[in-house]
Order: structure tokens, then C-alpha cells, then sequence
């Protein structure tokens, strides 16, 4: 009797864990839907939390580097450009290491979102930014192989048209000013794809003039006239080195001779050009020797007989 009444139990009991495992577990029950909502707060606060100690640091980090680096210019020998372009870049890469901090910690709720939003920002940068990134790196390169500093006269673009001082190097564009005080902004990248032609990168630098002379006149008396003028050019170095004097070609009715004189002042060569072409004329003209081209002289002479002849005839 005792046995049969624990069967019928332990069959009771079954049928009551049965239905107990057959019922749904209830998702959106009031404790669940607090806890998310807990979960989502924290993740914001946390982020946020984050982001700002994130952003704050890269601050004090970069006034900690830059504080260092102008302590250590003067042993270093960096100069004003060096210290420009050396900050830019290191402010790119805290800015870099910032973002990458702060999205990794907003992509911890879901990873397949984070991806998604990491690929579509990364191709969003990679698109709008990619000559960007192209100035930065040819930025680095001028940086580190300092083809020029500031202050130094250079020449750029295929037919040397951009021609002037350099007043700032940054890390995505470089600022000359012209001859004529115009501001020139030029990106690095085509500074490093153009022939670039510094004229400040030695001591001196050779001023040089072309004078076509007849074949009948004095050549010693030509080369010393020349090398005088020169001389005595303000701005001109003269002695060591000297100027002198070579006969470059020879031309249809004429010798062409050319001067090259040094100086130190290679911001101002074209001015000191100038002088030397004046002094030129001016001892040329004392000395009665004529500077006229003498093609034209031929085509002058050419067009005045034909008029004579043709006058004649008509009498």
C-alpha cells in the first residue's frame, strides 16, 4: 500500500517539473529591462568618462613634449621650422592615438557595430583625406632630409616661376614669399614631385650676365671691363673667389661672353644682377664699345638701303 502511494507520488512530481521546464522564461520581466538600462547607462558614463580623460591627457602630454623640445632646440640645433614641423607631427599622432582610444571604448556594447562604424569612418577619412595624408608624409620627408629652412631663396615648379623666400615649413604645406611680396602656399607633396633649386645652400652663389660682342673688338680689353664692373658691384665679393670671364659661344655675328661673379647675399641676386648689368653698360658706353645686337643692326641697315634704292627708283 506504502508503495504504491510513493509511485503515485514520484509520477506527481514528474508531471510538475514537466510543465515547469515546458514554461517560457519571461524576457521582458521589469528586473531584465532595469538591468539593460543600468548596463546602457554605465556604458555611456563609462565612455564618456573615458573619452575626456583621453582627451585631456593628449593635452598635457603634448604641452610636456613641447615644453621638452624647447629645452633640448638649442643642443639639438633645431630651428624655428624644425620645432613647427616636429609639434605638427607629434600632435597628429597624439590626435590619432586619441581617436582610436575613444572608439574603441564606445565599440565595447557591440563588436559587428564597431565594425561596421570603424570601416565606414576609415573609408570616409581615407577618401577625403588622402592628399592630405600624401602632404603630411612628403611634410616628414622635407622635415628629416632638409633640403631648405627658413629664410633660404628657392626656386620650384618645372619652368622656375615660383621663385622666393621661405618664411614657414609646416607639416601639410610650405609658405614662400615671391619677388614680387606675394604669399605662396605649396603643398609638400609637389614640392618633393617638382625639380626644387635652393640658391641659399652654400656660402656663395654665382651672379651670372651673357654680353654679345662683335668679332672686331679687343677680347682682353672686353674680359677686363667686365671683371671691373663687376667688382665694383655692391654685394659682389671680389676677391675669393673673384669674378671672371669665359667666352661661352659663338653666335652668327657676335662672341658671347659670360660673366660670373659670386656673392653672399643670395636673397637679393636678382637685384645684384641688375647692378652688375648696369655697370656694365655704363663702362662699356666710356669705353665706346657698342652693345647692340648686331642682327639688328643688319636688318636695320637691310630695310634702310631698301628704302633708298627704292626712292631712287621712283625719281
Amino acid at each position: 500500500m506504502l508503495t504504491g502511494f510513493a509511485s503515485i507520488n514520484n509520477a506527481v512530481a514528474q508531471e510538475d517539473v514537466v510543465e515547469i521546464e515546458d514554461k517560457p522564461i519571461p524576457i521582458d520581466s521589469p528586473a531584465s529591462a532595469q538591468t539593460q538600462a543600468t548596463f546602457i547607462h554605465s556604458w555611456w558614463f563609462d565612455g564618456l568618462l573615458v573619452s575626456s580623460i583621453a582627451i585631456v591627457g593628449s593635452f598635457v602630454v603634448y604641452f610636456i613634449i613641447n615644453y621638452f623640445l624647447k629645452r633640448t632646440a638649442n643642443s639639438l640645433r633645431l630651428d624655428k621650422g624644425d620645432l613647427k614641423g616636429i609639434r605638427s607631427i607629434i600632435k597628429m599622432i597624439i590626435i590619432v592615438i586619441t581617436l582610436i582610444i575613444i572608439l574603441f571604448q564606445f565599440s565595447s556594447i557591440n563588436a559587428a557595430t564597431a565594425g561596421a562604424i570603424s570601416v565606414i569612418v576609415g573609408t570616409v577619412i581615407g577618401f577625403s583625406s588622402r592628399n592630405t595624408i600624401s602632404n603630411a608624409i612628403a611634410g616628414i620627408i622635407l622635415l628629416s632630409a632638409r633640403p631648405f629652412k627658413i629664410g633660404d631663396r628657392i626656386s620650384t615648379t618645372q619652368d622656375d616661376s615660383l621663385l622666393g623666400d621661405v618664411v614657414e615649413i609646416s607639416l601639410i604645406y610650405t609658405k614662400i614669399k615671391t619677388v614680387k611680396n606675394e604669399l605662396v602656399t605649396v603643398p609638400n607633396q609637389s614640392l618633393l614631385q617638382n625639380r626644387l633649386v635652393n640658391y641659399s645652400g652654400f656660402e656663395h652663389l654665382a651672379v651670372s650676365i651673357e654680353v654679345s660682342i662683335l668679332y672686331g673688338s679687343d677680347k682682353d680689353k672686353i674680359k677686363s671691363l667686365l671683371v671691373e664692373a663687376a667688382s665694383k658691384t655692391v654685394g659682389i665679393i671680389p676677391d675669393n673667389p673673384k669674378p671672371y670671364v669665359i667666352l661661352k659661344r659663338f653666335d652668327n655675328f657676335a662672341a658671347v661672353f659670360e660673366l660670373r661673379a659670386y656673392t653672399k647675399r643670395s636673397n637679393e641676386f636678382l637685384r645684384i644682377q641688375s647692378d652688375i648689368r648696369e655697370s656694365v653698360f655704363d663702362s662699356f658706353q666710356k669705353s665706346g664699345l657698342d652693345l647692340t645686337i648686331p642682327q639688328a643692326q643688319i636688318n636695320f641697315d637691310d630695310i634702310y638701303s631698301h628704302k633708298r634704292w627704292k626712292t631712287s627708283d621712283e625719281v
